[in-house]
C-alpha cells in the first residue's frame, strides 16, 4: 500500500484497512459528523484524464443514490488533484469469504444472509444498476448477522441512455470464479449477471467449494461458460430439494433461464418452500414455485445493449484490515489469447429467444365503416408478426393463443408466458392513419420503445409494410432473418386473405373447399404471399382429419413445399409439416423436420413441445411426457399447461394433472380449456352430474367438437341416452368422417336397446378404418377393434387390439378399451390384465359400469382392484 496519507479532503485518515485491484481502502474519522468512515482510493490509472474522473464521479453519485440496509452507503465523492475518492460506511464486522474459510455454513444461516443480499439487489436493480461483481468477499456481515453488498461505487449503470461504466474501459474485468458465461465472453451484462453471481455465492457458502473450480483461470471460465455444476444436493445432501433447485437456476448458462428477478429471489428464500427437510417426498415438477420463471423473462427495468463488461475491485471495508487481492482480466489476457483465442467461439451456448405476444390492435376511432376497421386492424397485426418471424431470436405466440388470454399485457404476458409485448394503436380519418407502436415489458407492462407513423388507408398492403419496418426499427439489436421480407402481396389479396382467415378460424365457412379455391387464386395473383400457402396447407391439414383422405394429406404436403422453396429460412413452413406429418402418422418425416427446423430457431421451447409429440405418435409416452414437462417448467403458458395436463390424465397421473391446471387458471383465471380439462377430471373419476354442467356451460360459450364428445360421454355415464344420441348426431354433422364419433353413436344406440341402428354404425367404422392412417393409429385401432366385438368378428377384434396394445403399451386408454374388446369377447382373463392396467392409469369404477363390463365386475380380484362392490347395470 502507498504513503498513509494525513487527511483525504475534510475526513482524518487513521489507518489502511486493505488493497485490491481498483485501488485501496483507508480507515478515516469525519470530524463533522463524528463518525468514522471508509474511504477508497481509486487507482490514477482508473482517472487521470478529465473525462474519467466526470464519469468516475457520474458512476459515484449513481451508487451513492442506492440506500437500502442491505447496501453499503456511500457518503461522499472527492477529487484532489489526479486522484479520485469514494467515502462510504464502515461496516464493522468480516465478510462472508472469511466465515466460510472453515467450511459450508449452516443452511438457515445462508438462507436468511443471501435473502438480504437478494433485497439489496432488487433495490440496484430497480434503478437501474447491475453490480457486475458480486461474490463472497463482497458481502459483509454484520455483528447482529445481517448482510450488507459493499462495493457498488464501481457498478454500472444499465438503464437505456446512460453512458458506459467508469470502470469498463472496453475490457474483460471481474472475479473470474464468480462472473457469469456471458461476462466471460466479453458480451453485454444485465441485472441476470448479477443473479448467476449470486448463485455462486450460494453454493460457495453452502457447499464450501466453487461449483466451477479448476486448475486454472482459463480452466475456471471455460467451465462456466460449458459445463454444469454437480447439484448442491449432491455435494452436501441436507441442502433442501428446493434450495438446490434455486441455485441451479440461478446458475443457467443462459440469462434468460434464470430467475426473473432479485425480487424474485428474495421472496423465494423468504418463503415456506425452503424450509422442508431433506429427504422428504418428491413434488411435481410443475408445481407453482414463485422464482420459476420463463425463459427470456425481462428484468425489472428495461434492457441493457452493449454494455461493456465490469472491472475488478475489492471489499475491504471491514475492521480487520486484511487485503483482498483480485486478478483482473488484464493479467491473463495474453495467456486467453495464446492458449484458446480461436476456443471462445465454441464455448457460446445457443442463445434462446425473446417470446414475444402480438397484441390484437385497439382501434381509438371508427371514421370507416366497422368491417374496413377491422381489415386494417387485422392488416396490422399480421404485418407486426411477419416484422417480429422476420428477425432471429424472436419467437411469436400464436394468435389464437393470445387472444384467449384476458385483461391488461402483464396478464396476457403471464398467460402465454411471454417477455414482451407488441401492442398497436389505430386512429384513422378516411385518407390516412395514425399508428402508435409500442414494446411493452411483460414484466411490469412498462413501454420499452414506442413509435408513431402515419400510412394511406387505402392500400391495405403499404400500411401492412410500413408497420411492419417500424416495428423491425424497435429491435434494432435483433439480426434480420435471412431472405426476411415484406409481405408480397396486393391490395386486394390481403383484403381477401383477412377475410378468409377470419372465417376460417371462426369456422363460419361450412364449405372448406370454397376457402381452399378462394385461397388458390390468391397464391395466382400473388405468388410469393407466404402466409396464403400456411393457410391453405392448415385447411388441407383440418379436411383431412374429418375426411381422412390422403388426397388431402398430399395436398398439404405440396403446399408447404412450395412455401419451404419460398422462405427456406422461416420456420413457420416447417412447423407445419411436422404437423401435418403427425395428422397423417408420417413419424419419420416429423423427426426429419425437427432436426431441419433446430438451427433455425436454436433454444425454442417449441422444439422440446414439437419432440414430445413426436415421442407420443411413437408410443413413447413416459418419454414424450419428460420432454413436455421439461417446456412447461421453462415456458409455463397456459396452452402449454393444458397440453401436459392432458398428457399426464392420459397417462394416469391425476394429482399432476390438478397441478398443471391449478397453475393454469392461476396464471389465466377462467381460461376455457382449463375449465375444459377440470370437466374432464370430473368426469373420470368425480361428480358426472357436475361434468354435465361444466360441459354444457362450455359448449354454450363455444360449441367445439370436443366440448361436445365428453358431454356424449358424461350423458352415457349418467345413463341419459337419448341426450348422448343426440349430441354425437350434432359432432357427427361436423366430422361425419370421425369413427371416434361414430362409435360414440353406435353405442348411445346400443344401451337405449337400438342394436340395428347400433351395428348400421359399427359397419360404418369398419369402413372409415379400412384404409390409410386409421390402420396405424392406436385409438382408431381400437375403435375398429370395439367395432368388430360388437358385430361379432372376433379373431379380427383381437388382432386389431393387439396391435394397438402393440404401438401403445402404455398408454392408459388404449388399455382401457383392450379390456373392453376382451370382455364383449368373453375372454375375461385378458379383460382383466387390461383392466388393471387401465385402473393404475386412472380409469376408476366408473369407466366399467357398462354392461359390457357385467362378468368382469362380479370377479373377486377385479373388484379389489377398483374398491368396488358389484352394481347392477342396465342392459343394452
Amino acid at each position: 500500500m502507498s504513503d498513509l496519507p494525513a487527511m483525504i479532503g475534510p475526513y482524518q485518515v487513521l489507518k489502511p484497512l486493505g488493497a485490491g485491484g481498483m485501488g485501496e481502502v483507508f480507515l478515516a474519522y469525519d470530524e463533522r459528523l463524528d463518525r468514522r468512515v471508509a474511504i477508497k482510493r481509486v487507482r490514477s490509472g482508473a482517472g487521470s484524464t478529465p473525462e474519467r474522473r466526470e464519469r468516475f464521479r457520474r458512476e459515484a453519485r449513481l451508487a451513492a443514490k442506492l440506500n437500502h440496509p442491505a447496501i453499503v452507503q456511500i457518503y461522499d465523492v472527492l477529487t484532489e488533484g489526479d486522484e479520485s475518492y469514494i467515502v462510504m460506511e464502515l461496516v464493522e464486522g468480516t465478510n462472508l469469504r472469511r466465515l466460510s474459510d472453515d467450511g459450508p455454513l449452516p443452511v438457515e444461516e445462508v438462507v436468511a444472509l443471501a435473502r438480504d443480499v437478494a433485497e439489496g439487489l432488487a433495490e440496484a436493480h430497480r434503478q437501474g444498476i447491475v453490480h457486475r461483481d458480486l461474490k463472497s468477499e463482497n458481502v459483509l456481515v454484520t455483528p447482529e448477522g445481517r448482510a450488507k453488498i459493499a462495493d457498488f461505487g464501481i457498478a454500472k449503470r444499465v438503464l437505456a441512455g446512460t453512458e458506459d461504466s467508469l470502470t469498463a474501459d472496453g475490457r474483460v474485468l471481474g472475479t473470474f470464479r464468480t462472473m457469469s458465461p456471458e461476462q466471460a465472453r466479453g458480451e453485454a451484462v444485465d441485472f441476470r449477471s448479477d443473479l448467476f453471481s449470486l448463485g455462486v455465492l450460494l453454493y460457495e457458502a453452502l457447499a464450501g467449494q466453487s461449483p466451477f473450480a479448476a486448475e486454472n483461470e482459463l480452466a475456471v471460465l471455460s467451465r462456466i461458460v460449458r459445463d454444469r455444476q454437480a447439484p448442491l444436493r449432491q455435494v452436501r445432501p441436507e441442502v433442501p430439494e428446493e434450495l438446490s433447485i434455486l441455485v441451479d437456476h440461478l446458475l443457467e448458462k443462459d440469462p434468460l433461464r434464470r430467475p426473473r428477478s432479485a425480487r424474485e429471489v428474495a421472496q423465494a428464500l423468504a418463503g415456506r418452500t425452503l424450509h422442508s427437510q431433506a429427504g422428504t417426498g418428491s413434488r411435481t415438477v410443475i408445481e407453482p414455485v414463485s422464482w420459476l420463471p420463463p425463459p427470456g423473462s425481462a428484468a425489472p427495468a428495461a434492457p441493457a445493449a452493449g454494455i461493456p463488461a465490469p472491472a475488478p475491485h475489492d471489499s475491504a471495508l471491514t475492521s480487520s484490515g486484511r487485503r483482498f487481492g483480485v486478478l483482473t482480466w488484464a493479467a491473463v489476457a495474453l495467456l486467453l489469447v495464446a492458449a484458446a483465442a480461436a476456443a471462445w467461439i465454441s464455448l457460446r451456448p445457443a442463445r434462446h429467444p425473446l417470446y414475444v405476444a402480438v397484441l390484437r390492435p385497439a382501434i381509438a376511432a371508427r371514421s370507416q365503416a366497422p368491417e374496413e376497421s377491422e381489415l386494417l386492424a387485422s392488416a396490422v397485426r399480421l404485418a407486426l408478426l411477419q416484422g417480429v418471424l422476420s428477425l432471429e431470436d424472436l419467437s411469436p405466440r400464436p394468435f389464437d393463443e393470445v387472444d384467449k388470454a384476458a385483461g391488461p399485457p402483464t396478464a396476457v404476458a403471464r398467460a402465454v408466458s411471454v417477455d414482451e409485448l407488441v401492442s398497436a394503436k389505430l386512429e384513422c380519418r378516411p385518407e390516412l392513419c395514425r399508428i402508435v407502436l409500442n414494446r411493452l415489458s411483460g414484466q411490469d407492462g412498462s413501454i420499452l420503445w414506442a413509435s408513431t407513423f402515419e400510412a394511406p388507408t387505402d392500400n391495405l398492403s403499404v400500411l401492412a409494410n410500413a408497420a411492419s419496418r417500424q416495428l423491425r426499427l424497435g429491435y434494432a439489436d435483433h439480426r434480420a432473418r435471412k431472405g426476411a421480407q415484406d409481405l408480397a402481396v396486393t391490395d386486394q389479396d390481403l383484403r381477401e386473405f383477412l377475410q378468409i382467415r377470419r372465417r376460417f378460424d371462426s369456422r363460419q365457412e361450412p364449405s372448406l373447399a370454397t376457402l381452399e379455391g378462394r385461397l388458390a387464386a390468391i397464391r395466382g395473383r400473388s405468388p410469393r404471399f407466404l402466409d396464403a400457402y400456411l393457410l391453405a396447407a392448415d385447411v388441407a391439414r383440418h379436411r383431412f382429419w374429418t375426411s381422412r383422405s390422403p388426397e388431402d394429406l398430399q395436398r398439404g404436403f405440396r403446399l408447404i413445399a412450395e412455401a419451404h422453396d419460398l422462405a427456406p429460412d422461416d420456420p413457420q413452413p416447417l412447423f407445419a409439416r411436422i404437423d401435418l406429418a403427425l395428422a397423417g402418422q408420417d413419424v419419420g418425416l416429423a423427426e426429419k423436420t425437427l432436426a431441419e427446423l433446430r438451427p433455425l430457431i436454436p433454444g425454442d421451447v417449441a422444439l422440446l413441445e414439437r419432440s414430445s409429440r413426436i415421442l407420443d405418435a411413437q408410443g413413447k409416452s413416459q418419454e414424450a411426457l419428460a420432454q413436455l414437462r421439461t417446456a412447461t417448467r421453462l415456458q409455463p403458458s397456459s396452452k402449454r399447461l393444458h397440453n401436459l395436463a392432458q398428457l399426464e390424465l392420459k397417462l394416469g397421473h391425476v394429482a399432476a394433472a390438478k397441478s398443471a391446471l391449478n397453475l393454469l387458471l392461476q396464471r389465466s383465471p377462467g381460461d376455457f380449456d382449463g375449465t375444459s380439462m377440470l370437466a374432464t377430471i370430473e368426469l373420470l373419476n368425480g361428480d358426472v352430474n357436475r361434468a354435465i354442467q361444466l360441459y354444457r356451460q362450455l359448449v354454450s360459450r363455444s360449441p367445439g367438437t370436443g366440448e361436445l364428445s365428453n358431454l356424449s360421454v358424461a350423458y352415457l355415464f349418467a345413463k341419459r341416452y337419448a341426450e348422448a344420441a343426440d349430441t354425437a348426431r350434432t359432432i357427427l354433422a361436423r366430422e361425419p368422417g370421425n369413427p371416434l364419433y361414430v362409435l360414440g353413436l353406435g353405442d348411445a344406440y346400443l344401451l337405449m336397446g337400438r342394436r340395428q341402428e347400433a351395428e348400421e354404425q359399427y359397419r360404418r367404422i369398419l369402413e372409415l378404418t379400412s384404409s390409410g392412417p386409421s390402420r396405424t393409429d392406436p385409438q382408431f385401432l381400437t375403435v375398429k377393434a370395439q367395432a368388430l366385438a360388437h358385430l361379432g368378428q372376433g379373431r379380427q377384434a383381437v388382432a386389431a387390439v393387439q396391435e394397438a396394445l402393440r404401438l401403445a403399451p402404455d398408454n392408459g386408454s388404449t388399455a382401457y378399451e383392450a379390456s373392453l374388446v376382451y370382455a364383449l369377447l368373453g375372454e375375461d382373463d385378458s379383460a382383466l390384465v387390461n383392466a388393471e392396467k387401465a385402473v393404475k392409469s386412472g380409469f376408476g369404477p366408473r369407466w366399467f359400469s357398462f354392461p359390457w363390463f357385467d362378468s368382469l365386475r362380479r370377479r373377486p380380484e377385479f373388484q379389489t382392484m377398483t374398491g368396488s362392490a358389484v352394481t347392477g347395470a342396465s342392459s343394452g
